[in-house]
């Protein structure tokens, strides 16, 4: 197979970003957008608490598009090399060489990903995604499946977290996202001052989550417990912070230790968490044997 290449059906990125648009639309509006949304933040907080210097690392969005692209070339290329991550990445025109490899080597001394010259062409280096980084990643989606079948009840959450094949099945269907570089922070261009910095996607959700529980829109909000929760320093919580009060997001009053959400912000986190379960919806068509989700 032609290395990266899901299938000669693959939709365009054009067609994909408007059925995820089309789609985002629909979850967003679901009765209990709500409690989905805080289902998928309490599994979250139990995995991270388990590898918080791997999750901030993979939940900033060049290292994440990196992540993706390893996954993606390893269940759709029959010999997957560093070559085809490294040049998919460069393509992107999002990321530094420095950053891909640092990454890399990050994966490979944390035990996710063995690597071996290629015995043919000794200047090829093939790569396997070892049974740590398979385990993380499902464990990573579960945190987004389960709280699907609260929206759509006729989906088995059940018989899938039983699939042997999941995370191969999943990804033949969700690579069609990651090769044609359908990104949620184009699909979301607000979210940008979270999702570029180390533990974003568990800041905005954490602000989001306490907005709920507090209730009105100028929450109070420790940042000590914030550092432990997302894995940062209480300095990178603020600079994040500090970026998204300069886009309009929110306002710090800092004398009274609180926050005031903007509606934009609020908007912002649900359009973002409804493209990204429309996303993993994606990936979740490609599993045999699953009923019918809903339609496109």
């Amino acid at each position: 197979m032609e290395p990266g290449k899901v299938s000669s059906n693959m939709k365009s990125k054009q067609q994909l970003t408007e059925l995820i648009f089309h789609r985002a639309e629909e979850i967003k509006s679901h009765k209990d957008i709500e409690a989905v949304m805080q289902k998928h933040y309490k599994l979250l907080f139990r995995l991270y608490l388990t590898k918080p210097l791997y999750f901030k690392v993979i939940f900033k969005a060049n290292r994440f598009i990196i992540g993706s692209a390893i996954m993606a070339y390893f269940f759709t290329t029959e010999k997957p090399t560093l070559r085809h991550v490294k040049d998919f990445c460069k393509k992107t025109g999002l990321i530094s060489d420095n950053t891909i490899d640092s990454f890399l080597l990050f994966i490979r001394v944390g035990g996710r990903m063995d690597v071996k010259k290629d015995p043919q062409d000794k200047r090829k280096l093939n790569y396997q995604v070892t049974s740590k980084a398979l385990d993380e990643t499902r464990a990573l989606i579960n945190t987004m499946m389960i709280p699907y079948g609260m929206l759509y009840p006729d989906f088995d959450v059940s018989g899938c977290l039983k699939m042997e094949n999941f995370t191969a099945d999943y990804f033949q269907k969700y690579a069609e996202i990651i090769l044609n570089q359908v990104y949620l922070f184009d699909m979301v261009p607000d979210c940008k001052a979270f999702v570029f910095r180390d533990a974003g996607h568990m800041l905005l959700m954490d602000l989001y989550i306490e907005s709920i529980k507090q209730q009105p829109a100028v929450i109070e909000y420790n940042y000590q417990k914030a550092s432990l929760k997302c894995g940062v320093s209480r300095s990178h919580i603020k600079r994040c912070l500090k970026a998204a009060e300069v886009d309009g997001l929110l306002t710090l009053d800092t004398p009274n230790n609180t926050i005031i959400l903007h509606l934009t912000f609020m908007q912002m986190v649900l359009n973002y968490f409804a493209v990204y379960m429309a996303m993993v919806e994606h990936g979740l068509r490609g599993l045999p044997g699953a009923p019918p989700l809903p339609a496109h």
